[in-house]
């Protein structure tokens, strides 16, 4: 059964029994309440009766002549029916289609000399009282009323209340039945979404031709389709995971190879070329081993995200940073630029000296590929406090602000020609391994400002 059905029929299941309870509730109520008033009315008006009796008659016989008179009768209310009975129980006056016999209120005060039956009607009420003069009981009164009215108005009640309980019932199941709606609707789109997105995680998956019945049940469907649709995604993103992790290992193998040849025919080189060619060598293998690291830093796993330190030592930043520019300063000529290097003394950290040269290469490529010709580029090492701050400032366009803080992400390319989307996530890797920062600092302009800090080494760190 659709939910939809099973609210409505709820909803109106519950209206239409409250409703007649409550209908029966309020019957039962006026039936007592008329009832209470109506055995008040008859007790005083008996009270007064039976008092004006027994002033008029003082004696059974003259009970007698009163009754045949009717004494009284016409100060009873109109419906209100008298009949007088002697303490045997004797009828004296009254009408005779109410029985020969007194009622049961009446039979408790009377005396006979053998057992009455009693005389009452299932649609009056009765009550009655004994007439006593001086001291001396010499009959009994009974006044009783019809209940027909009362009854005629009770049955008006009930149909009122039944009535109202189909008018209700009408109007509960027309917005039954549009709460129910609004309750489903939701449920089945939620349905139709979990079934969708099963389906695009999953292509092999297919909808149901035809709907649940219940909205609960098609949604539980869907959710279980929406379940195995995951699992085959999430088992299709494993196998790519490991696939390329195959490849990183592979393209590592393929390209450490010719480098470690490379490096070895260097080290042939150095020790039998002349001593003028020694240092252009040796700066050959050694920038042969650190492009050997990038290869290794490039095409590492992305779920391997630390860099290694393979050996930390006292590093001075000042002749580093000479290092740098001379490195660099063949493709500044080259390229139009004007590349200044500054440092502050003797400053220097505890860390890695080839790591730190990457990073700082790798903020020099960029400022350098982004800047055009004329410009300037510029390395400065300051130290403040406890913090050796290296800056490259360069005067190109500078980094929109909608990239600010993408560019720290591995792969995102930012505006310069030849970006990898790897350089900048390096450099902040290499700051984080070496409890530092890396950040950019938007107040410089024109142009970019890169800046990493970076702990001074404590003295013991130092070289003796």
């Amino acid at each position: 059964m659709p939910l939809t059905l099973r609210l409505s029929l709820t909803y109106l299941l519950l209206t239409l029994v409250g409703l007649l309870l409550l209908g029966a509730g309020l019957v039962t109520l006026t039936g007592s309440y008329l009832a209470s008033q109506r055995a008040q009315a008859l007790a005083a008006q008996v009270e007064i009766y039976a008092a004006l009796i027994g002033e008029l008659a003082d004696s059974p016989q003259a009970l007698q002549g009163l009754a045949a008179g009717g004494v009284g009768r016409e100060l009873l209310p109109p419906g209100t029916a008298a009949r007088l009975f002697s303490t045997d129980g004797a009828l004296l006056s009254g009408d005779p289609s109410l029985g020969p016999f007194p009622s049961r209120p009446a039979l408790a005060l009377v005396r006979p000399s053998f057992p009455l039956p009693a005389s009452q009607a299932a649609d009056r009420s009765y009550a009655a009282r004994a007439i006593s003069s001086g001291g001396h009981v010499i009959g009994v009164v009974e006044l009783s009323l019809s209940t027909a009215e009362d009854a005629r108005l009770l049955d008006s009640l009930r149909a009122l209340t039944l009535q109202a309980a189909l008018i209700a019932g009408v109007a509960m199941a027309l917005s039954s039945l549009l709460v129910a709606r609004s309750i489903a609707r939701p449920i089945l789109r939620q349905s139709r979404r979990a079934e969708r997105l099963a389906c695009e995680f999953d292509t092999n998956l297919r909808r149901p031709g035809q709907p649940q019945r219940d909205e609960i049940r098609q949604l539980a469907a869907s959710l279980d389709a929406l379940e195995g649709g995951l699992r085959a995604y999430t088992a299709r993103i494993d196998e790519l995971e490991q696939s390329r992790s195959r490849f990183y290992r592979s393209v590592s193998h393929d390209l450490r190879t010719p480098l470690t040849a490379i490096s070895a025919v260097l080290e042939n080189l150095i020790d039998s070329s002349p001593a003028e060619q020694q240092p252009a060598l040796t700066t050959l293998d050694a920038e042969t081993h650190r492009l050997a690291r990038l290869v290794d830093d490039l095409l590492r796993p992305p779920d391997d995200s630390h860099l290694r330190l393979p050996r930390r030592s006292y590093v001075r930043l000042a002749p580093l940073a000479d290092e740098i520019c001379t490195l660099l300063s063949g493709r500044a000529r080259r390229a139009g630029l004007t590349l200044s290097c500054a440092a502050d003394g003797e400053i220097g950290v505890s860390g890695d000296h080839d790591r730190l040269k990457q990073a700082l290469l790798n903020l020099l490529d960029n400022a350098m590929r982004v800047t055009p010709p004329g410009g300037s580029v510029d390395l400065i090492v300051t130290r403040e406090k406890d913090i050796a701050r290296l800056s490259v400032a360069d005067s190109g366009p500078g980094v929109s602000p909608a990239l600010r803080e993408q560019i720290w992400e591995r792969g995102v390319r930012g505006n310069s020609p030849g970006s990898s989307g790897l350089g900048l996530p390096i450099v902040r890797e290499i700051a984080t391994n070496h409890s530092g920062v890396a950040y950019l600092d938007d107040r410089h302009s024109p142009g970019a400002r890169f800046v990493i800090e970076l702990p001074l080494a404590p003295p013991e760190d130092s070289p003796l």
